[in-house]
């Protein structure tokens, strides 16, 4: 009985504790038995001193027992205890040492094993993670770290980081299909790859854009690098019979002069090549004044939505003048947006419109330019301001505004509430912004024709539309670029082009305006070639609406050019 309770008490205990349990029970039988010797020869009449020499090897004997079994036994579980847990925290490089061919030993051996299993699971796993897994090549934070050792490794050397964006991608896909531009991804990391052995460091970001830190013999020699760098690149490849022209806009930051960490560098990579896209030039150097600028319009952008609802936004408004028939009348106005910055003074658009719309911000503004111009018109059909009839307002509208489907609808609501007719409200829409859509816009611009708003191409000439495109494009007028009109008197070729241009735009059945009219002599040629509509500073510059409406007759020179 007592036994079976002794049992039943070691099976709930950990074996360690069972151990130790075990080894006092071995220590204090033999006690026991000394114990019960010494009875015995208390009665046999035999001498103490043979009791206490038979006690003292009893407990020796024992002692060394329990120690023998511990070395064997409890330091080896401990042992296998400890690794077990530093391997469940994630030290997969632990490994049990325990001796022995035994079962502590076999199971500490498969322990060992078992790590290592999972150790180079783990890096696989890390290794695909940092992997593109269509080109190949290491990703961010794995192209990083690589950057990191090689500049720790060479802290003296000089070095160039380069961002690559792939140019057209995104017209590949439309109209190839992403096969074609995964084509073209693939093509361009093979090219870099090759380029490793020569100790360039290779890596893609996303998308179209590419990363490589390019080893220079001094910091100098970059632009002579990059050059035989982009021959390497730049090439034509096939895909399918199709032959896809290959070429990339770089920015590139110098080590060490643009920082000294791989992420430092990264970043100022990337802002040079935005700034070699947005200036369409091939390479591109990163620039601490243009970061500051960044910045600033960073800042600029974050206040916008405050300017909106504060009041700080102005509409200011430019004339356009009719040179059709006697003497030139106001045909309408350009609605144009100023900023009273509290702090900042007046900002022009270019200080903060190409910001707001590469961060969609411009949504924003053009529906406030859109309420200002539906209130200014219903404010001048109210009073009969003009005997002639009020001039309409033009609106100059964005790429993400034309995509916006739900823009007809809010403009009817705005024409609808201020009882204002659909044809005095004009939106402008720059070529290159047509061109530039992700989203076929035509579907809009007839929605909006359909409503009644007249409709313009902005800029004409500065973009690549085809006339086929262009006839497809339910609009009004053609705004010729001041591009064409500058210096057009002093030049023949450029006025014969000019001439063109507005014959291209009424055999189409549109009109045709020039804005960027400076002098008497521009506006006589315009006049000669038959232009139907001006604007410019010499007629009149952007003016607030208080100005405009005092503003009473053409300038004089209109009635001597």
């Amino acid at each position: 009985m007592f036994a079976e309770r002794l049992i039943r008490l070691l099976s709930r205990l950990r074996i360690a504790t069972r151990l130790r349990v075990l080894f006092a029970l071995l220590l204090a039988l033999p006690l026991l038995l000394v114990a019960l010797a010494a009875e015995q020869f208390k009665q046999l009449g035999q001498g103490v001193s043979l009791i206490q020499l038979l006690c003292v090897a009893t407990l020796a004997g024992g002692a060394l027992l329990a120690v023998l079994v511990s070395r064997s036994v409890l330091r080896p579980l401990e042992q296998v205890e400890a690794g077990a847990r530093a391997i469940a925290e994630g030290d997969y490089g632990h490994r049990i040492v325990v001796d022995g061919r035994d079962e502590l030993g076999q199971l500490a051996a498969s322990m060992n094993v078992l790590a290592m299993a999972v150790d180079e699971r783990q890096r696989r796993l890390l290794e695909m993670a940092g992997t593109d897994s269509l080109t190949g090549l290491p990703l961010r934070t794995r192209f990083a770290a690589a950057v990191d050792r090689h500049l720790a490794q060479h802290p003296d050397g000089a070095a160039a980081l380069l961002c690559l964006d792939v140019d057209r991608l995104k017209t590949v896909n439309g109209v190839l299909g992403f096969e074609a531009g995964d084509s073209m991804l693939v093509g361009l990391a093979q090219r870099l790859a090759l380029l490793g052995s020569e100790g360039v460091l290779c890596g893609r970001l996303a998308g179209g854009t590419f990363v490589a830190l390019l080893p220079l013999q001094d910091a100098e020699a970059w632009r002579a690098e990059i050059s035989v760098l982009q021959a390497a690149l730049n090439r034509r490849q096939l895909w399918h019979g199709q032959a896809l022209d290959l070429s990339v806009s770089i920015g590139v930051a110098l080590y060490a002069a643009h920082g000294h960490k791989a992420e430092t560098l990264l970043q100022r990579a990337e802002q040079a090549m935005f700034e070699a896209k947005r200036l369409r030039n091939e390479v591109s150097l990163y620039d601490p004044e243009l970061e500051a600028d960044r910045l600033s319009h960073l800042s600029l952008l974050s206040e916008l939505e405050t300017a909106i609802t504060q009041g700080q936004l102005r509409q200011f408004v430019q004339p356009k003048l009719s040179l059709v028939g006697g003497e030139p009348v106001v045909a309408g106005v350009e609605a144009l947006v100023r900023w009273q910055h509290p702090e900042r003074g007046w900002l022009p658009p270019s200080e903060f419109v190409p910001f707001a719309e590469s961060t969609g911000r411009i949504r924003q503004i053009t529906q406030w330019m859109l309420e200002q111009a539906v209130d200014t018109l219903a404010r001048w059909r109210a009073e009969d301001r003009f005997p002639d009839g009020v001039p309409p307002i033009s609106v100059n509208i964005s790429t993400l505004d034309v995509q916006d489907g739900l823009l007809p609808a809010r403009i009817e609501a705005l024409l609808r509430r201020a009882n204002v007719p659909a044809e005095l409200l004009q939106l402008e829409l720059t070529e290159t912004g047509l061109m530039a859509s992700t989203q076929d816009p035509i579907h809009v611009m007839h929605s909006l024709r359909r409503l009644g708003v007249r409709l313009a191409i902005d800029d004409f000439g500065t973009g690549q539309s085809s006339l086929a495109y262009l006839q497809r494009l339910p609009v009004h007028e053609l705004k010729i670029d001041r591009s064409f009109v500058d210096g057009v008197d002093q030049d023949a070729k450029r006025e014969e082009l000019l001439g063109s241009i507005i014959m291209l735009g009424h055999g189409l059945g549109l009109q045709v305006s020039a804005e960027g009219v400076e002098n008497t002599a521009e506006l006589a040629v315009l006049k000669r070639l038959g232009c139907d509509l001006v604007q410019g500073y010499l007629l009149a510059k952007p003016m607030d609406i208080e100005r405009f409406e005092a503003w009473s007759r053409p300038l004089a020179v209109l009635e001597t050019a």
